[in-house]
């Protein structure tokens, strides 16, 4: 059976442009002789639609665009992803499901067994899991129609999550399929490609089925889809391979020898999480309809890294960088600032902001006479710069992109309505130590990021002779500290085994959590490891923790 693999960037809630999206591909499978095309999981809604589901119109809309697809008569049968009204009494009033078209009707209709309700997902509060789940036959063959989670089912492959009484591929073994198709929608974090070859290959093997994995190419919000689409044959082997963070279209004969050469290389490492960055703020931008990004360029790494990627995701001539010097703005700032827009080939504007700060302290009476920078006119200063950008986007229909790293946005080290004003922060899930490991990455070519950029101690500048490291540990410890913590969900008392001193940890930890508050405010940043501080970390703004005592 030749089956066609449709990795498509479909467009929450744009049900009319992706149902066109589905029949252009389903058209080009059809020139190249398929007798399948899959689509990913709800391509017709787009995923995640969230809280869309609960609008009657929208659930008939995507079920006419279902029933127009249909009756257009492809040779080519096609597996589409959509939302379907639940037939039964009772349980949820939806199914995520899967409908086979073919020959002017849809043939069949599968819906999802098993529906995920841990870090981003929450399915359950929308869906009924599938009754059953049997094989479709089609052409003389019996095929397992399956959607996302029900392949991650497997025990043996995934000993540390216990997560379902039922497996759903199993339960199509047992009834003959000899082909699995699963269509997904599986948010990008980096290292998860090579994650799912292994596991999907060790599955083909224990089955000795064909499966078929599409996955969909693109963004929505701050979630980012690798694509990475492929086939496996029986014995494990990959026989096809989609490309990474764009569209591809497959074709796959399952009747097919074993391919002579391997399959290619995945993005691995900080590479892939640039090309998620890249296409998570292409996206966003062109999806929201806009064009145009600006953001503050201070001359240090974290605006520079965002910078160099707006700039790759847009294009250098719809950048602008803003230099927003005051009183305690070094000259070596001002001057890494423009060599990092010159190398980029970013537009720049000055506007100082020492008027505008000295207005704000002379109305708060907040100057001291002994000289001191208290902690508010520091904010105020970062209040400034972040009401300038968003005046320059407002005027200019931009959105602005803010700079802050993960291990920033972990303890608060950053400024409500300053240097947290924006639409969208591209590195909110980069610690700063991988902050330093892109910056490398983008002069592996040749320079980008001055080399003076890189070796300078991080300073926010908002007083004199100011250094990150005058109130945070050095990133090494932080960073490892917060990912132990958030990322393996580790106590303190663990952290502490792990060699860190006890002050340190409960002190960072602390932190961390006082700073939820903030959090709740801050433009959603793009995930890319496998707990960000985004949608997918649920934690009580007001709280009281006993461990951390």
């Amino acid at each position: 059976m030749k089956i066609a693999i449709a990795q498509i960037n479909p467009r929450v809630g744009d049900i009319a442009g992706n149902a066109a999206l589905v029949e252009a591909f389903a058209r080009r499978a059809e020139a190249l002789g398929a007798d399948l095309v899959v689509f990913p999981e709800l391509a017709l809604t787009g995923y995640p639609p969230l809280d869309l589901v609960v609008k009657e119109d929208f659930i008939d809309e995507n079920l006419k665009a279902l029933k127009r697809l249909a009756g257009l008569k492809f040779k080519t049968a096609l597996a589409v992803g959509f939302v379907d009204r639940n037939p039964a009494a009772k349980g949820k009033a939806l199914l995520n499901s899967i409908a086979l078209l073919h020959g002017g009707k849809i043939a069949a209709k599968r819906a999802k067994s098993l529906l995920p309700t841990y870090d981003i997902f929450d399915e359950a509060r929308y869906f009924e899991p599938a009754a059953e789940n049997l094989p479709v036959k089609f052409k003389g063959a019996l095929i397992g129609l399956t959607v996302c989670e029900d392949i991650w089912a497997e025990t043996a492959l995934l000993p540390s999550r216990l997560l379902y009484r039922n497996n759903p591929v199993k339960t199509l073994c047992a009834g003959k399929a000899s082909i699995i198709i699963n269509i997904s929608a599986s948010p990008f974090y980096r290292g998860k490609g090579a994650r799912r070859r292994a596991i999907l290959s060790g599955l083909a093997k224990k089955t000795k089925t064909h499966i078929i994995y599409v996955n969909q190419a693109g963004a929505n919000d701050e979630l980012v889809f690798d694509g990475n689409s492929f086939a496996l044959l029986p014995s494990g082997v990959i026989s096809a391979q989609g490309k990474a963070f764009e569209e591809d279209l497959l074709l796959v004969d399952t009747a097919a020898p074993a391919p002579a050469r391997a399959a290619p290389a995945l993005h691995e490492g900080i590479a892939e999480v640039r090309a998620a960055l890249t296409l998570g703020i292409r996206d966003y931008f062109h999806k929201m309809g806009f064009k145009s990004a600006v953001l503050g360029l201070s001359g240090g790494i974290d605006s520079a890294v965002v910078a160099a990627l707006a700039a790759d995701a847009l294009g250098p001539e719809n950048v602008t960088g803003v230099l927003m010097p005051s009183a305690y703005t070094s000259g070596q700032s001002t001057a890494d600032a423009l060599a990092i827009a010159r190398n980029l080939g970013i537009k720049t504007r000055t506007i100082p902001i020492k008027n505008i700060y000295d207005s704000f302290l002379k109305e708060l009476g907040e100057d001291d006479p002994a000289g001191e920078v208290s902690l508010t006119m520091q904010n105020l200063q970062s209040r400034a710069r972040g009401s300038i950008l968003m005046a320059l986007a407002n005027s200019n229909n931009w959105l602005a992109l803010t700079t802050g790293n993960k291990s920033e946005i972990a303890v608060g080290y950053c400024t409500l309505y300053g240097d947290t004003a924006g639409a969208l922060g591209p590195i909110a899930d980069l610690f700063k130590t991988e902050v330093y490991k892109l910056a490398a990455h983008m002069n592996s070519a040749g320079e980008v990021i001055p080399e003076a950029v890189i070796k300078r101690p991080p300073t926010a500048e908002l007083k004199p002779g100011q250094k990150d490291q005058d109130d945070l540990p050095p990133y090494e410890t932080l960073d490892e500290i917060i990912r132990l913590y958030l990322e393996e969900n580790r106590g303190p008392a663990e952290i502490i085994r792990r060699g860190f001193k006890r002050d340190l940890v409960i002190s960072v930890l602390r932190r961390v959590e006082a700073n939820e508050y903030k959090r709740k405010q801050l433009p959603i940043g793009l995930k890319v490891t496998e707990k960000s501080f985004g949608y997918g970390r649920k934690m009580p703004l007001v709280k009281k923790l006993g461990f951390l005592k």
